[in-house]
């Protein structure tokens, strides 16, 4: 109960649901707040080659579409052991 009243003070609510899933979170520091208020802006992306990122994912559905009628064969065996 002690870190609930801690977390009221510092003006954060209580999620109940929050803290039974995943434990008590760690009280974060009061100058996070104040950074967060001042507007600061977020670090910058890094440079991204779109073209190699398209190139990669049309490289990766080619393959999923050969892989498919391999996956309906192993289907159709695995329906055969079921029976």
């Amino acid at each position: 109960m002690a870190n609930g009243e801690a977390r009221e003070q510092h003006g954060e609510p209580r999620d109940r649901f929050s803290r039974l899933m995943f434990g008590p979170f760690p009280l974060r520091p009061a100058g996070d707040r104040e950074d967060q208020g001042n507007g600061a802006e977020p670090p910058s992306l890094p440079n991204i080659d779109f073209m190699k990122l398209f190139e990669n994912v049309n490289t990766l559905a080619d393959s999923l579409q050969q892989l498919k009628p391999l996956v309906k064969k192993i289907t159709s065996l695995v329906d055969l052991l079921k029976k």
